[in-house]
């Protein structure tokens, strides 16, 4: 049986999509403009990428019903 996903479902692509939006508004300086220090940024993204590597640990790639 073949598993056919929509890209546009995939969560991984989704998180992809947010990684570039906020790599780019860092990139352009948007959160020094709105009063967000770059050691909170580097904390936040530091904690959120922590998230998804558990989530990926205990992600069953074999088992497309569960994680």
């Amino acid at each position: 049986m073949e598993n056919k996903q929509s890209r546009w479902r995939s969560k991984v692509l989704w998180v992809a999509v947010a990684a570039q939006v906020v790599a780019l508004l860092a990139f352009l300086g948007v959160p020094e403009l709105i009063g967000i220090t770059e050691e909170w940024l580097n904390n936040l993204i530091g904690c959120v990428l922590q998230i998804l590597v558990l989530f990926g640990v205990l992600n069953n790639p074999t088992d497309p019903e569960h994680y």
